[in-house]
C-alpha cells in the first residue's frame, strides 16, 4: 500500500518510523508548506516525492491512503479533500474544530467507501489495550464513574498552539483529549446526557515570566502569537445510563502532583492508572479486598501498533478501533465543555 504523508512536523517523524517498518506499507512522498522541512525529513527517511500543496499527493492514483499531521485548523479540510480523492486516512487528533467538520467528514467517508481513522494512539499502549480486555470480561462489573487529568505546572507552549481559534483549545483539546477518548473508549462511548465545562486563564503570563522550567511542545512554524487558549480547564459529562465522567486538564497550574492519571470504578473493581503504572483493586471471593499491579514489559512501540491497525483496516476491512463515528462524538462533547464553560448553562445532548 503507497501512502501519502501530509505535514513534515514531528509527529510525522514517528508515522514514519513506524509505517517503514510494517511490510507492504510504503511511503512514496511527503507535503509540507515548509518546502525546507518536507525537504529534510524526506532525505531522512528515504521519501522519493516531495510536495508542498497536498493536493499533489491526492492526485497521485498510485497513493491509496494518506496520513495527516498538520496542525489542528487543518484537518477538517484535508481530511475532507483526501476521501473526496478516494484516499483512505488517517488524521492525527483531534479529529476537526468543530463538530460540524467531524459530522461532514464521518457522512463522507460512509459515502465513499473509504476509511477514516482518527490517530488516538493511547488506545494502542499495552497496558490501555489489557484494562479494555479487563472491562469487556466484566472483572469491574458495571462501571459507574471515571475520571482523568492531564496536568502541568508551565507549559511553554508556542506557534499556532497559543491561539485557540487554531488549536480549538488548550491542554484540553490538544493533549487531555487521548484521555477523553481512552475513557470514553473503555466504556464503549455511551450517550451523552449532559456536559458542563468551566476553564480558566489564571497565570496566563506565567510561561514569559517564570525562571527555571523548560518544555512545550512548539509547531514547526512557530511565530510569536498572543496566547488566546484557556490555562486551566473541567469538564463534566453525565451519560443517559446514569453513569458520569470528569476530565480535568491545565497547562498552567499550581500543583504540586502534575502528570497523567485516571481512575475507573465499577462495582466489582476500580482501575487507577498514574502515567504509566496501573492498578487494579478487586474483590475476591471471601469478599476481601485484593490489589494487584500488572507487570508488562514496554517493548511494544505504541505508533507501529496504531498504524499496523490502519494498514490492516484498510486492506482487510479489519473493523477500526477508532473509528470516524467516535471521533464525531468526541469532538461534539469537546466543543460542549468549551461552550458551557462560555456561556455558563449545562449543554444538553
Amino acid at each position: 500500500m503507497n501512502i501519502g504523508i501530509i505535514g513534515a512536523g514531528a509527529i510525522s517523524k514517528r508515522h514514519l518510523n513506524a509505517f517503514r517498518v510494517i511490510p507492504g506499507a510504503t511511503v512514496t512522498a511527503i507535503c509540507d508548506v515548509n518546502e525546507a522541512q518536507a525537504k529534510a525529513t524526506a532525505a531522512e527517511f528515504s521519501v522519493p516525492n516531495i510536495f508542498t500543496d497536498y493536493q499533489d499527493i491526492l492526485s497521485d492514483p498510485s497513493i491509496e491512503a494518506v496520513s495527516i499531521v498538520t496542525p489542528t485548523f487543518t484537518h477538517g479540510k484535508i481530511v475532507a479533500d483526501a476521501l473526496a480523492a478516494g484516499k483512505h486516512v488517517l488524521c492525527e487528533k483531534p479529529p476537526a474544530l468543530t463538530y460540524e467538520e467531524a459530522l461532514r467528514n464521518e457522512e463522507a467517508a460512509k459515502a465513499s467507501g473509504k476509511l477514516l481513522m482518527y490517530g488516538f494512539v493511547s488506545r494502542f499502549r499495552q497496558e490501555h489495550q489489557l484494562l479494555k480486555q479487563f472491562v469487556e470480561e466484566g472483572r469491574l462489573g458495571k462501571i459507574y464513574y471515571a475520571e482523568a487529568s492531564r496536568m502541568q505546572n508551565c507549559s511553554l507552549l508556542g506557534g499556532w498552539f497559543r491561539d485557540k481559534t487554531k488549536s480549538g483549545g488548550g491542554q484540553l483539546m490538544d493533549a487531555a483529549i487521548h484521555q477523553l477518548d481512552l475513557l470514553l473508549w473503555l466504556i464503549d462511548y455511551p450517550e451523552v446526557q449532559s456536559v458542563r465545562g468551566f476553564t480558566s486563564d489564571v497565570n496566563k503570563d506565567l510561561p514569559e515570566r517564570i525562571q527555571g522550567v523548560g518544555g512545550g511542545y512548539l509547531s514547526a512554524h512557530n511565530t510569536p502569537i498572543p496566547r488566546t487558549i484557556e490555562s486551566f480547564a473541567t469538564g463534566y459529562i453525565t451519560f443517559k445510563d446514569g453513569r458520569n465522567l470528569i476530565i480535568k486538564a491545565a497547562q498552567i497550574a499550581n500543583t504540586p502532583n502534575p502528570g497523567t492519571r485516571f481512575e475507573i470504578l465499577g462495582d466489582k473493581g476500580g482501575v487507577a492508572c498514574e502515567d504509566t503504572s496501573m492498578k487494579f483493586l478487586t474483590i475476591d471471593p471471601s469478599n476481601y479486598f485484593v490489589s494487584s499491579e500488572p507487570v508488562i514489559t514496554r517493548n511494544v512501540n505504541n505508533f507501529e501498533t496504531e498504524l499496523r491497525h490502519f494498514v490492516d483496516c484498510c486492506e482487510n476491512n479489519t473493523p477500526c478501533i477508532p473509528n470516524a463515528h467516535q471521533g464525531t462524538q468526541l469532538i461534539r462533547i469537546m466543543r460542549a465543555i468549551y461552550e458551557s464553560a462560555e456561556t455558563g448553562k449545562e449543554i444538553l445532548f
